[in-house]
């Protein structure tokens, strides 16, 4: 028969603190090897509990516009045209140690540009055609060899430096994206490099390859892309490539023109100021089959301050003299890249060398940022010059094509939320009716706008 003893309870209580003690000095004399045993099992669990995710999320972005001169250049009898667009992609993201997967399926459309209603039973136009604009706008998949290098392949955005040669082009209603297949090394510190590859073909062949010349596209390109931090305030930059194109001579479409563009940038930062210059040499052969020799340069110095950032600098693309019909085609095309940031929201200036005539174009600019809290406010602003001599009906056209001043407001009240409006107007000369072939200097250009973007994120699963 056991008794229960008050003090030998009491007696117990007293104790048990210097017990708790002598466990813990235990613990702490434990022999290296256990400690180093404990750290190992302790690092593996952390290895294999590195988690995998499967992310849903929605990318959508609805634009009203008020366009009286965008793109073209207007006349006095010329009226406005009001149109509403909308682009939807639902994007799905897997991402795990050793692969990563992503599908971006989108929609892009004006209001009112397919009938609904098509292909129903007694409604709709027999005229209204009932294929949507649905597709795939990236569906990649990229394997992880190491934690450093990996292989993506498939559709995907190429987005390299600041997007002047290779863009996503979000501004454009269905955005840019290229079949591709990217090797990928990122030391993870200061060193990232990419060879990507692509070859476009038109539809299955069975004896000959051919590729349509009347698609605006290439029909082989190679890149290679370098970014080096050489310090912390030096930062290199290096863009090489090669694109194809078949020639558009009839019997001659086994004949692939290339051309190659080498350069890079060379960015230099120190407390509030920041400074660049790119510079970039095409050669080979133009499209079709001319041999080329085309340059390009931007210098550009930036100071920001809180919330106040200031931009200077310009762009230089040559162009040929109209009257010296040279043997050469000088005139630089900016590949892939987005034209809309860099040379006004007018957007008079995308394709080269159409829009510029064959005449090359320099661009001095300056912007004028601020961002705090929700708002950013832009003010950019455009001086437009032809870089090459121009002869119109035996005189000399003035290298002065005109002004354009472009005004844009955001203002983000969440994370995935992004209300922006816009205005952007331009003054042009006469100049600029002949390197655009149309247009009236009496007329007034502007362009007008108002986007809402949401890109919430739908659902994440962590395993």
């Amino acid at each position: 028969m056991i008794r229960f003893n008050p003090g030998s309870l009491l007696y117990l209580l007293i104790l048990m603190p210097g017990i708790n003690a002598l466990h813990a000095q235990i613990i702490e004399r434990s022999s290296p090897i256990d400690t180093a045993i404990k750290k190992a099992a302790d690092t593996t669990v952390k290895a294999k509990a590195i988690p995998s995710t499967l992310t849903f999320a929605l990318d959508m972005r609805t634009r009203s516009e008020m366009r009286h001169g965008y793109k073209s250049l207007p006349t006095v009898d010329t009226g406005a045209a009001f149109n509403i667009s909308q682009r939807t992609r639902f994007n799905i993201d897997f991402k795990s140690k050793k692969l990563d997967v992503f599908l971006s399926l989108q929609d892009a459309r004006v209001w009112g540009q397919q009938d609904p209603r098509a292909g129903q039973s007694g409604t709709g136009s027999a005229a209204t055609s009932t294929t949507y604009p649905v597709y795939l706008f990236e569906a990649y998949a990229e394997p992880k060899f190491t934690d450093k290098f990996s292989v993506r392949i498939g559709r995907q955005r190429v987005m390299y430096d600041n997007q002047r040669l290779f863009a996503e082009n979000d501004w454009r209603l269905a955005g840019n994206s290229h079949d591709a297949i990217r090797f990928i090394y990122n030391n993870k510190t200061n060193f990232t490099t990419e060879l990507l590859a692509a070859y476009n073909q038109s539809g299955e062949n069975v004896f000959t390859t051919k590729y349509s010349p009347a698609v605006p596209n290439y029909k082989s390109l190679i890149v290679h892309y370098l970014n080096w931090k050489v310090t912390d305030k030096f930062t290199l930059t290096t863009i090489n490539t090669a694109d194809g194109f078949q020639s558009s001579v009839p019997g001659k479409y086994r004949t692939t023109n290339e051309r190659f563009t080498s350069g890079g940038r060379l960015e230099y930062s120190t407390g509030n100021w920041y400074a660049t210059v790119a510079a970039y040499y095409q050669y080979g052969k133009d499209s079709s089959g001319k041999k080329l020799g085309a340059y390009y340069v931007q210098p550009e110095v930036k100071y920001s301050n809180g919330p106040v950032t200031v931009r200077l600098g310009m762009e230089y693309l040559s162009g040929a003299d109209s009257s010296a019909h040279p043997s050469k085609d000088k005139n630089f095309v900016p590949l892939y890249g987005v034209a809309h940031r860099f040379m006004g929201n007018l957007d008079y200036f995308t394709s080269f060398p159409g829009d510029v005539n064959g005449a090359g174009l320099m661009d001095p600019y300056l912007f004028f940022m601020y961002n705090k809290n929700k708002i950013s406010i832009r003010v950019e602003n455009h001086l437009f010059y032809s870089q090459s001599r121009f002869v119109y009906k035996g005189d000399l056209v003035n290298k002065y094509l005109g002004f354009e001043n472009d005004l844009r407001f955001n203002y983000r009240p969440n994370k995935f939320t992004d209300l922006e409006t816009g205005f952007c107007w331009a003054a042009v000369t006469n100049s600029m009716t002949v390197i655009k072939k149309g247009g009236d200097t009496n007329a007034f250009p502007y362009f007008a706008y108002v986007s809402l973007k949401l890109t919430p994120t739908l659902g994440k699963i962590t395993f």
